[in-house]
């Protein structure tokens, strides 16, 4: 055998092989209980979280893909007895929507109005055909509390951050609070500026999550953490805003804005894996600071 065709071979295994771990990682969810009624499901996505109710299961965010959607119904069923009643998208991203499909059309699926107005501008394509059966059936701007077989559930829209249409679920019985992409559990986050999303009002933002009343926080990527976690998170949230401030007052370009040494609470972060690989790194968050702050991005809606 010749040595490029002994070449092409190896990297034809690594690519198969790479495919294969990448099938046994959707087909894999972590389960983590949290109470008696509430779970986390941890896979190739945004964190799940599964509410047992005497009614049936509450979902909150599918995921990446119908597959695994289909996997979190199933998984959800077998920790609670019960079909799920109702799902829960905190934001339009695929790695928390695009599971929806696998769930059973007419399921009964609440988002901002917002995230709603996103899936159906920036997302069109996917949410077609049998899709659109799972899209958010109702919606809300501000505030929505619901009772749900004996669960009382807090659905709340506390401002701009990762896009400018991100719900919160506080699991009020279980004392926990579901964050979705508001926050990321020492991993870089993602910064939607053109969903409406801002490093400037996302410290007000989890200021607010903070005043609400938990103990426990599953946030939108990484380990369930405290209200010591989320304190954190906003400690580089807020020295990121003030990085895009000081780029703006002085007129620095985004070369002289990444040699910053303002940035110092995002020490032990790390950029996450997707599905699709996401340039989440200290430096992108740096860019998406300095972008908003000298207004160097466009809004896609």
């Amino acid at each position: 055998m010749k040595k490029w065709q002994a070449g092409l071979l190896i990297l034809t295994l690594l690519i198969v092989v790479s495919g294969l771990y990448v099938l046994v990682q959707l087909r894999s969810l972590e389960v983590e209980r949290l109470s008696d009624d509430l779970f986390v499901l941890r896979g190739l996505g945004g964190n799940t979280a599964v509410l047992r109710t005497q009614a049936g299961a509450v979902v909150v965010d599918t995921m990446t893909l119908p597959m695994q959607g289909e996997l979190i119904r199933e998984q959800a069923r077998k920790l609670t007895g019960m079909e799920t009643i109702l799902l829960i998208n905190t934001h339009y991203h695929i790695d928390h929507t695009h599971g929806n499909p696998g769930f059973k059309p007419g399921t009964r699926v609440l988002s901002t109005e917002r995230t709603l107005s996103h899936l159906h501008a920036l997302d069109a394509e996917f949410w077609s055909g049998q899709a659109a059966s799972l899209l958010p059936t109702e919606t809300f701007s501000d505030r929505m509390t619901l009772k749900i077989g004996g669960k009382t559930i807090e659905l709340i829209h506390p401002g701009a951050g990762h896009t400018d249409g991100d719900l919160v679920v506080l699991f009020t019985d279980e004392g926990v609070l579901h964050t979705g992409d508001l926050m990321f559990n020492r991993y870089y986050p993602n910064i939607d500026l053109e969903a409406g999303g801002s490093v400037q009002q996302w410290v007000p933002t989890l200021e607010k999550l903070l005043r609400l009343d938990f103990t426990r926080v599953i946030p939108g990527h990484g380990e369930t953490t405290d209200r010591a976690g989320l304190r954190q998170f906003l400690a580089v949230i807020a020295q990121l805003a003030e990085v895009g401030r000081l780029a703006a007052d002085k007129g620095m370009s985004l070369e002289q804005t990444l040699d910053t040494e303002l940035l110092t609470a995002d020490k032990g972060y790390r950029r996450i894996r997707m599905i699709v690989p996401m340039p989440m790194d200290r430096e992108f968050v740096i860019t998406r600071a300095w972008q908003e702050s000298t207004d160097n991005f466009k809004r896609l809606d």
